[in-house]
């Protein structure tokens, strides 16, 4: 039977990194260095690399050290901070510090072993950041034209205001189609069948396409069409406790906001154009529900469907009819 492993645990910020690491005795210690190459050398020569090191997901701020301890051959685990948080309320802990915090990743590593951390493909980092400048100078784009709108009702309108509003509107929209080639050419050297099945699908636009392939990483971890379901924030939820908590069902919007947005106004085109779709908005229309309900039901479908393709690997097909034994 293999010895499981020490474990280190890492607490992430900016510009420090708070290390809780254990030695074969049980005991805890604890360092504090720097989130540069000079502290991850440091954390190394405490450890060594054969320790289980586990860290959370904290924007970008960990990507580096995830970087230099995958390249020492660690085997490392990078962790939902939601999952630390529940872990430490769990325990009662009243207050919060780093190295408090350091100090109970430790612990949850040691007690909970999670999976390993996989290296994404460099591809899925680099359409992230297209794929993420894109949307930020569409949401920019948005903020100039309702800036535009305003000026052009007042009495006194600024000329020279607009004229330079106007030229960045276009400059940006320039600049938007020329990423959204360069992200259509990358997708298609990194992910060619996905995108063209994924696309081949009613309602499914190519900015929604890529946005599913991006932030599933080529739907490398999803197994199930729950699991897309979920991490869009799509799953139906239920609160009710009792006589007395009686909460109405609604979808749990801890997932991918962005991801739930495009997919909304996918819904309203695959309501339409998707027959599956049009057939289900439909139906519950007709049994009382409300267009928003329905709308997100088309949304769950439209999940279903894009997980279909990408499992049988083959474009989407209108007419097809699960064979039931």
């Amino acid at each position: 039977m293999e010895a499981k492993k020490l474990c280190c645990g890492i607490d992430v910020s900016h510009t420090k990194l708070d290390v809780c690491y254990q030695n074969n005795l049980g005991e805890l210690f604890y360092l504090q260095v720097g989130n540069n190459n000079q502290g991850f050398a440091r954390i190394l020569e405490h450890t060594g690399v054969d320790y289980h090191f586990v860290m959370e997901a904290t924007g970008v701020y960990y990507i580096r050290l995830a970087f230099y301890l995958h390249r020492q051959g660690c085997e490392l685990s990078v962790v939902n901070a939601i999952a630390i948080k529940r872990y430490i309320q769990m325990h009662l802990e009243r207050n919060k510090t780093d190295k408090k915090d350091a100090g109970w990743i430790c612990r949850y590593a040691i007690e909970q072993r999670p999976g390993y951390w996989q290296m994404p493909d460099s591809a899925y980092f680099e359409s992230k950041q297209l794929y993420n400048t894109i949307r930020e100078y569409t949401e920019q784009i948005k903020r100039f034209n309702n800036q535009l709108h305003s000026l052009r009702l007042l009495p006194v309108p600024s000329k020279d205001t607009i004229k330079s509003l106007e030229k960045i509107i276009v400059c940006m929209e320039k600049e938007i189609k020329q990423l959204e080639q360069k992200l259509q050419l990358l997708l298609e050297q990194w992910q060619p069948d996905q995108l063209k099945n994924v696309s081949s699908i009613k309602g499914i636009g190519k900015r929604a396409a890529a946005m599913l392939i991006v932030f599933t990483q080529g739907f490398k971890h999803t197994h199930n069409h729950r699991q897309l379901i979920s991490f869009a924030g799509l799953a139906p939820t239920q609160y009710s406790s009792g006589s007395s908590i009686q909460g109405k069902p609604r979808i749990y919007k801890r997932g991918g906001k962005n991801l739930r947005d495009v997919l909304y106004m996918c819904s309203m085109n695959a309501m339409k154009t998707n027959t599956a779709c049009k057939a289900l908005y439909e139906r519950l229309r007709g049994n009382g529900k409300t267009g928003k309900q329905a709308l997100i039901a088309v949304c769950n479908k439209l999940l279903k469907q894009v997980f279909a393709v990408v499992k049988n690997n083959s474009l989407y097909q209108p007419n097809y009819c699960s064979v039931k034994p």
